[in-house]
């Protein structure tokens, strides 16, 4: 029961955060998901409290779910994912309170690689048991960290540009709300374990 409900907060949450994401973008005519960053949008404008509480709800949510997924760290993988769902949660908050600068930009390295490698460590405590589901969530991962990797690499080459920021900052940051959407998913459409024969 814990872990559907743990889904159900998460599946809130990432709707929510994108939703909240989109209403903030729809506000400045001119930002580009392709080359602006996400933060732009918590910077300055008439929508900045949106994005705001976006980072913040986003992070409190993830590791809510998570605690509630996989509960009490009975091992070593339980608790290394809740530690990084942790290290996400703080760094969201920290986003979404700390607008630019220094900390800002280690808040947002914080999230994006707690969450990444929680993919890795969640996938084998989440309850879900599928091959192909393990395996999606290492690719999913890998591609996350993958674009921060890109992203570090391009903002600090003005001379040649692959992709734009925004798409790279984006790779390694929805690589998390994809995973978590999968996960929710499958957990909701589990069908509970049968009573026990007495």
């Amino acid at each position: 029961m814990s872990r559907k409900c743990g889904a159900a907060i998460w599946v809130l949450g990432a709707v929510g955060y994108l939703l909240l994401e989109g209403l903030a973008a729809a506000g400045y005519p001119h930002y580009s998901y392709a080359d602006n960053y996400i933060s732009d949008l918590g910077v300055a404008g008439s929508r900045t409290h949106l994005m705001h509480t976006a980072f913040c709800s986003y992070g409190t949510t993830f590791l809510l779910g998570a605690v509630l997924i996989a509960g009490v760290p009975a091992s070593r993988r339980t608790g290394i994912f809740l530690a990084m769902a942790a290290a996400n949660a703080a760094g969201n908050i920290v986003v979404g309170t700390v607008y630019s600068g220094k900390v800002h930009v280690a808040g947002a390295a914080l999230a994006i690689v707690g969450g990444n490698v929680a993919i890795v460590a969640g996938s084998g405590v989440v309850g879900i048991g599928c091959r192909w589901y393990r395996r999606t969530s290492e690719v999913v991962a890998a591609l996350g960290l993958l674009s921060l990797a890109l992203l570090v690499v391009d903002s600090s080459n003005t001379d040649f540009r692959i992709l734009g920021d925004g798409v790279w900052e984006r790779g390694s940051v929805y690589s998390i709300t994809f995973w978590q959407l999968l996960t929710a998913a499958c957990l909701l459409a589990a069908r509970p374990a049968p009573d026990p024969v007495k």
